[in-house]
């Protein structure tokens, strides 16, 4: 009974694992949409503009993050690696020591996040170069001499 229970709750953090992965690709796209409609046309102040793609990456990075903390819990937590073991190998009765390697697949989540992070500093510093720029020509007569002013 135990061990139905055990695999049941493996099986159901396996699916919320590949659901967050899903709703991370599915922002992800999302941002690479809103990215490439602010690149080809004006951007909106609205949320069709940084504010959505700031919304989408950091989605996608929460989302990512939680499969890649859910995954090593689930795995070590319900001793998949073992079991995967004694599935390969019913003769091997004892396991002297289970060893987690996670694979190429699993690091290359986390270089997401950095391009995440890296896409939203990018977004947030040419909007803040662009508002200073913007406030600038605003008042062109502060910063103007005084003869220009008076003709």
């Amino acid at each position: 009974v135990a061990d139905a229970l055990s695999s049941a709750r493996s099986r159901s953090v396996n699916v919320a694992i590949i659901v967050l992965l899903v709703l991370a690709l599915l922002s992800s796209l999302l941002s690479s949409g809103f990215t490439c409609t602010n690149a080809l046309s004006n951007p909106y102040q609205t949320f069709l503009g940084p504010v959505g793609v700031y919304t989408w990456n950091s989605l996608c990075g929460v989302f990512i993050l939680l499969a890649m903390i859910l995954f090593p819990v689930n795995v070590e937590g319900n001793s998949l690696s073992e079991e995967l073991a004694s599935d390969c190998s019913p003769s091997l009765d004892a396991h002297i020591q289970s060893i987690h390697n996670y694979g190429y697949s699993y690091w290359i989540m986390l270089l997401s996040i950095f391009l995440n992070m890296a896409s939203l500093t990018i977004i947030y510093f040419y909007d803040h170069a662009r508002y200073s720029k913007k406030k600038e020509q605003e008042r062109p007569i502060e910063n103007a001499p005084k003869d220009v002013i008076l003709f």
